[in-house]
């Protein structure tokens, strides 16, 4: 997409945005006072971690009251929903694009081309921050990178001006839907774009900054291939793109499907690896009102690999 329509896809996503908002189809409008955030920055790497707390988010599985909210289609028709045979629960796909018409009527949905595929981006009912959208792809295919998925997130980013970073979550590392493409983005900076070369090997995770535009992104795809190489079964990644459009910071974190849960938090997706720490069950809220940066380093240890990266 070209650089001048950038803030017409940004302005159009942050529009939409606030009309869901206006119309109740978030869980929590953003404005909402009840909101907590706070922050606290690492010496050794000067990334100020962000805690929030979003209770909010636990409606996401109490149907009667996503129901009654119009959220969910209380009329849906179960027999129409396409359901993946892999899903030991039996769920349908929530981002199939016929499911969310049928089951979200109300989603105000985008299209995109991004790198010769078709995205729909979708505002995240449950958001964790300002204008966060789920991009879907059309097509019910799983939740794997491929060179192709740096391109689309590097068209995302590009077409939005810069304006909204993106996140891929690999399958067991934070993707909670691992069988239907999917990318995340928000306006919100990201803690760990502070993170200055120079502190990469005092952050908690192995972190590994790329700048595609310089070298045309296969050294990210060659990254990942080894990575996962190294074991299939167990190997996944977060990738976060953010920065300028004409020089992008690309952030590839491998991770272990094995370690995906530290003690004091849960289940690290991407968000928390990007130092964005998200709470939300009433078990948690003694841990958040006594987070510091002291416990996103922990966390994050926790769940390093422990294989070389």
């Amino acid at each position: 997409m070209a650089e001048g329509a950038a803030s017409g896809l940004a302005g159009s996503l942050i529009e939409t945005w606030q009309a869901q908002a206006r119309d109740g189809f978030l869980l929590l409008d953003p404005e909402d006072h009840q909101i907590e955030v706070k922050s606290s920055t690492d010496p050794d790497t000067a990334v100020p971690y962000r805690f929030r707390w979003l209770p909010h988010r636990e409606l996401r599985s109490n149907i009667p009251e996503l129901e009654r909210r119009r959220i969910l289609n209380p009329a849906r028709d179960e027999r129409r929903l396409f359901r993946d045979p892999r899903d030991p629960s039996g769920r349908h796909c929530f981002l199939c694009i016929e499911n969310i018409r049928e089951c979200h009527p109300r989603e105000l949905l985008i299209e995109l081309n991004l790198a010769d595929r078709t995205f729909y981006a979708g505002a995240n009912y449950a958001w964790v921050g300002q204008n966060h959208f789920t991009v879907i792809s059309g097509q019910h295919e799983n939740q794997e990178y491929a060179s192709d998925i740096l391109g689309a997130m590097l068209d995302l980013h590009r077409a939005t001006g810069g304006t909204f970073r993106v996140l891929f979550h690999g399958q067991g590392v934070g993707a909670t839907i691992p069988w239907h493409l999917h990318l995340q983005i928000t306006t919100e900076a990201l803690p760990i774009e502070e993170l200055s070369p120079a502190a990469e090997g005092a952050y908690p995770l192995a972190v590994h900054r790329f700048h595609p535009l310089r070298t045309g992104g296969d050294d990210v795809s060659t990254a990942v291939a080894s990575w996962s190489a190294a074991d299939h079964k167990n190997h996944g990644v977060n990738i976060i793109v953010a920065g300028s459009t004409t020089d992008p910071n690309v952030f590839v974190v491998p991770r272990d499907r094995r370690r995906a849960v530290a003690s004091n938090k849960g289940l690290i997706g991407g968000f928390e690896v990007a130092g964005d720490f998200i709470y939300s069950e009433p078990s948690m809220r003694e841990q958040f009102e006594s987070a510091t940066y002291h416990t996103a380093r922990e966390a994050l240890r926790q769940v390093r690999p422990v294989a070389p990266v």
